[in-house]
């Protein structure tokens, strides 16, 4: 393994894999990552819109159009085309009209609330704590921040202030494979979880990259 990524939670695995903590550690922390987020939710009405034709000069125009005074953000770059916005139920609902307007195709995720938004904040003060408290190592390989669509610093203080910075910011997930695939030549992508989303995107982020499956395990004779 040369290089890994995740994409939002799948960040915790992909720096898992590359030795910053271990498995236990790992799931105490994402246990508290998905509480503290949830509680965040419930705390106002809030969603999350996918956007299809987007690039992010669209969507942070749809976000500039449709929040009014409440909170409207980009939260994913997904894809080439497939950006996702995030925030008050509101400003949703005003955001799949202005995308309508703009000639883009918007859909209302059945999502909890509006995540890698300000509206995690709360969220991400608890995990700020937790990962205070959890012992961080320098990564045996590259690992993609999501927040920044390079490699995670060697400082663990970097990487415990990246994972913070993430659930409040946008997930560049189409950066960080492009990053990847420029500096590593010939680079084939491993998907470790279920389903095929992260090869779709690949589709739509560099047609050529191969993208290997492991829906499952291997056939053993």
């Amino acid at each position: 393994m040369v290089a890994a990524a995740g994409l939002s939670l799948g960040e915790y695995t992909a720096l898992h894999l590359a030795g910053a903590f271990s498995f236990a550690d790992g799931l105490k922390l994402v246990a508290l990552r998905g509480k503290a987020m949830q509680e965040a939710a419930q705390a106002s009405p809030s969603s999350m819109v996918a956007l299809i034709g987007a690039d992010e000069e669209k969507a942070n125009a749809v976000c500039d159009k449709a929040r009014e005074n409440d909170i409207l953000v980009a939260a994913n770059f997904n894809a080439p085309g497939q950006v996702v916005i995030s925030g008050a139920a509101d400003a949703c609902d005003r955001a799949e009209a202005v995308a309508s307007e703009m000639g883009m195709r918007a859909t209302r995720l059945a999502v909890a609330g509006a995540f890698h938004s300000p509206f995690m904040q709360p969220a991400a003060d608890q995990l700020g704590e937790a990962l205070c408290a959890t012992h961080i190592n320098a990564t045996s390989c590259t690992v993609m921040s999501n927040v920044t669509a390079l490699p995670h610093e060697a400082d663990p203080d970097q990487i415990r202030l990246r994972l913070v910075e993430q659930l409040t910011s946008p997930v560049r997930w189409a950066a960080c494979c492009e990053h990847l695939i420029a500096n590593n030549e010939g680079v084939q992508f491993h998907e470790l979880a279920p389903g095929k989303s992260l090869g779709g995107m690949m589709r739509r982020i560099n047609r050529p990259t191969k993208v290997q499956g492991h829906n499952e395990p291997a056939a053993v004779s």
